[in-house]
Formats: C-alpha cells, structure tokens, sequence
C-alpha cells in the first residue's frame, strides 16, 4: 500500500460527511440537519463542511493511519497546508482553523444497519472531539472521537481513497461522486442507479433528470481526467418511472479519450466504447463513421455538452449538408445550428399531439353523440310498442295531453293538418309515453318495496 491511500469506511462514502454547497455552508452558521431516508441523520452545529474540509479530514486520517490510528495528533499547521495543497498564508491558516470548528460541531446519528452488518437500534458518534494549538510552538493538536477512529480501521467493510487524487479534482460534485463510485463496484464493472436516487444521496439541489444528467455527465469526465479511476457513462429509461431515468457506470481499463504520448511514437486516437457514444456514430451517412476528424469532433462536443446536442446537430448536417460534409458538420458542433431544428422538431411534435388530443375529442364526442342516439331511438322504439299496447280511450288522452305541450304555432298546423306537421304531434307522444313508462316502473318499484314490508 502506498503512503497515498487512505482506508476509508465504505459507509462514509455511502452517506455524505460533507456538502457541495459553499453558500449554503456560509449561510448557515446556526448549523443544518441532513436525513436520509435509510435513517442517517447528520447535524452539524455549525456551518456544515464543505470539499475544503473534506481535504483535511481526509489528510488527518491519513495521519492517523500512518499512526497506526492514533486517537490524538500533533501536527504542523504549515505542513497540513502544504500537503494538502493549499497556501500557507495567514488566510489558510485561518481555514484550517474554520475547518476544525466545523467538524468538532458535526454529530451522526444512525438507525438501521451499516455494512458492517450488524443491527443497531440507536448510534450516535462525532468526528473530532476536540483541538487546540499549542501557545509555545504553535502546533496543532487534534483528538479525534474514538468511535469515528475505530470505525475507520474497521476490518471488511473499506475502500481506499488515493489523497493526491481525492484533492485534486476541482469540483465539488466530481469529489463526491468519486466517493460514491469508489465503493459501489461491488460484483462486477457495471454500477446502476436512478437519477434521482444518486442525486439525493450525493446530495444535488436539482430535482430533475434533464437537470441532473448533464452536470453528472461533466463530473465524470473530470474524474476521468483527473483519476484512475476511469468510467464509461450511459443513461437508459426506467421501466418502473417513465418520468425518472437509469445512470450506468462501468469501469473501462483505459482513458474515454486517448492513450497517452509515448516517446517517438505519434499520438493514437482511440474512439471510446460507450453505448450512447456508438448510437451518436450510427446517425453518420455510413462512409463517414469512420472519419477520424468527425470522431474526435463529436467526441469533444460529447464530453462537453452531452448526447442530445451532438444528436441533433448531426442529424441537423445530414439534413442540409450539400457539400462538404465535414466542414458542415464540425460547424453545427461548435455552433450548435442544430438547435433550431429540435426546436422546430419540438414545435411540429406538440403540433401534432395537439392534433392527434383533437382528434380523440372529436372521436369521443362522436362516440357519446352515437351512444345517445341509439338510446333515444331504443326508448323511441319502446314508446310505440307502449302506445300500441293502450286502450283507445287512454291512447286519446295521451295525444291530447301530447297536443297541450305543442308549441302554439305547431299546434296550429297540426290542427290544419298541414304538410309534415303531424310528425311532430307523433314526437311529442313518444315523449309523454315515455314518461308514463317512467312513472309505471316508479310506482312498480313503490309497490315492492311496500310488499316486502
């Protein structure tokens, strides 16, 4: 093992010690509380760390561990700041002061089982239990809490972080999501997650795949960059959320990009096999996915601003290329021309969902407009049988009372017996047989009732 690695708790890779956000950090003076929903719940009484104490944490556990993890350290100020990276100006001096504030003030508090296996009902550790600087040299010391200590040296359940590369990734996001991916290979190359899932355990502010997807995107790039630790990242659907998508890390043995100059030998383009990045290639005229200036373009524009982009810019250059179809299609990369074209794509799409919504409206109302003709015809058709059933007399009697309800002028030409007026007098007895058959069944139903009585 080399002095660089530091054995680290797979839990606290799991669940975070520390945040992204500097605002909020800066904010909250007064301390926050963090839960989980696996039951860990993380209160710091003062502002919360952030990536620059994390630094430090890391650095002091890696001292600790080359102390066969002593409880208590005596340090230099100034080599903590060198080591870790940072200047050694009064300002850094002053950080590293904030910094140990911060974690003396941060408990956790777990209900549920780490992987250690084992089941707790209640467990509630800090991370440091106190520090001071020595008035006579200056030296700083620390003591940490020996639960935090003994969980750290625990057997079975740990990852080693490698401190030079830990602290020199620049991003936030990109330092934590290596934590997590550091430990979540655990059968094979391949770690899946959904996106909204691996957003709150990070944790992100964003809510949303299409927002979350792009910034995880950018983080690994840089882990690639920056780290060993090399990944190929794909994104496919959720089959139990449609709204929420899957996140595929695999490891890959070598650089997403190109291997690296070697000494009299020219440089080797080495196109990466990814599954979103061969699905961009696929959309080339097929005589041109093997261009190696149109792959390292689509490449760079890929690590940069994603899949969707680069989809639609080629397919933009497949569409009004004439001539010159590379020179067309690096400059739709650069330019995003494509944009206008998804954005008319988007246009046409909700055209077309707006007509197919009128459509089925319209299909709907036909439908009931249907339904209800057949049942005014079926209660037309059972108004006549009603009719041909009534004596004379009562068949009279209800033309009169049919008759009554006319409007007067159609009364009027009914009386003259004009053209097609009698029609109407026949309409208005359907309607005043049918509410008899009506009352009948009410009264029928009455009679029941009072029988059962």
């Amino acid at each position: 093992m080399t002095k660089d690695l530091v054995k680290h708790n797979i839990n606290f890779l799991e669940y975070p010690l520390w945040f992204q956000n500097d605002r909020l950090a800066h904010a909250s003076e007064d301390g926050m509380v963090w839960t989980d929903i696996n039951g860990y719940v993380y209160r710091a009484g003062y502002k919360p760390p952030v990536k620059t104490d994390a630094i430090f944490l890391l650095y002091l556990l890696l001292q600790a561990q080359q102390n066969q993890y002593a409880g208590t350290l005596i340090l230099s100020r100034y080599q903590v700041l060198q080591d870790c990276g940072f200047g050694v100006d009064a300002g850094w001096y002053d950080r590293l002061e904030e910094s140990l504030k911060r974690w003396k003030m941060v408990g956790i508090l777990f209900e549920g089982t780490f992987y250690d296996g084992k089941d707790y009902k209640v467990m509630n550790f800090g991370i440091i239990d106190g520090w001071e600087i020595c008035e006579k040299d200056k030296r700083l010391k620390i003591w940490f809490s020996p639960r935090f200590i003994e969980m750290m040296r625990g057997n079975g359940f740990f990852k080693y972080i490698k401190f030079s590369e830990f602290k020199q990734l620049r991003s936030s996001l990109a330092t934590r999501l290596y934590e997590i991916l550091s430990k979540s290979f655990y059968l094979d190359d391949t770690f899946k997650i959904e996106a909204v899932r691996l957003a709150e355990k990070i944790p992100m502010k964003e809510q949303y795949p299409a927002h979350i997807i792009p910034k995880i995107r950018t983080a690994i790039n840089r882990i690639n960059k920056s780290t060993a630790l090399q990944l190929d990242f794909s994104v496919m659907p959720s089959k139990k959320d449609e709204k929420n998508k899957i996140l595929v890390f695999k490891k890959i043995a070598k650089s997403l990009s190109e291997k690296k100059d070697r000494p009299g030998k020219q440089q080797i383009f080495e196109f990466p096999k990814n599954g979103e990045l061969q699905s961009l290639i696929s959309l080339l005229p097929p005589e041109r996915r093997n261009h190696k200036s149109l792959l390292e373009a689509i490449l760079q524009a890929y690590e940069k601003h994603g899949s969707e982009y680069v989809s639609r810019n080629i397919r933009y250059a497949n569409r009004n290329a004439k001539k010159s179809y590379r020179t067309y299609l690096i400059k739709s990369l650069k330019l995003d021309y494509g944009l206008a074209l998804q954005e008319d794509e988007e246009v046409s799409i909700v055209k077309m969902e707006a007509q197919k919504q009128e459509a089925l409206e319209n299909s709907r109302k036909q439908r009931v407009q249907e339904e209800q003709r057949q049942l005014e015809q079926k209660l037309h058709e059972r108004a006549r049988e009603f009719q041909q059933n009534m004596g004379t007399e009562g068949l009279n009697a209800l033309r009169q009372e049919a008759f009554s309800r006319l409007d007067p002028q159609i009364a009027e030409l009914v009386e003259r017996k004009a053209p097609g007026a009698a029609i109407n007098l026949k309409r208005m007895m359907d309607r005043v047989a049918i509410e008899c058959m009506a009352m009948e069944n009410e009264e029928a139903a009455e009679r029941e009732k009072t029988q059962e009585s």
